[in-house]
């Protein structure tokens, strides 16, 4: 199982969810946030400016990692290499679903 959080600006996560649908990966949330990024000053010089940012958070099991990071990138399309997207995997030791009672794979 894997956590794959990817940070975006907020105008692509439409795009986003609807790649990561056609592949049938649907749970997922999102999330807004703030971060710096770099941008040009009067004078030429570069100073930290706050901007508007979105998180998702999916979690997969491991059989469906490479198709969601890859349908992240192809969403993104023109746009990757922006300094303000990320995408990180992390492993998932453990999942649960509370009303279920059911942990491991099966729960994500």
């Amino acid at each position: 199982m894997r956590l794959i959080v990817a940070v975006l600006k907020p105008s692509q996560v439409e795009v986003v969810r609807q790649s990561l649908a056609s592949v049938h990966v649907t749970r997922l949330t999102i999330c807004d946030a703030q971060g710096y990024d770099f941008a040009p000053s009067a004078g030429g010089q570069f100073q930290q400016a706050l901007v508007q940012q979105s998180v998702v958070e999916i979690a997969v099991n491991d059989d469906f990692v490479d198709r969601t990071v890859d349908m992240i990138a192809a969403a993104l399309g023109s746009d990757r290499g922006d300094l303000d997207e990320r995408l990180f995997v992390m492993p998932i030791d453990d999942a649960v679903q509370i009303y279920r009672e059911v942990r491991g794979p099966e729960a994500v």
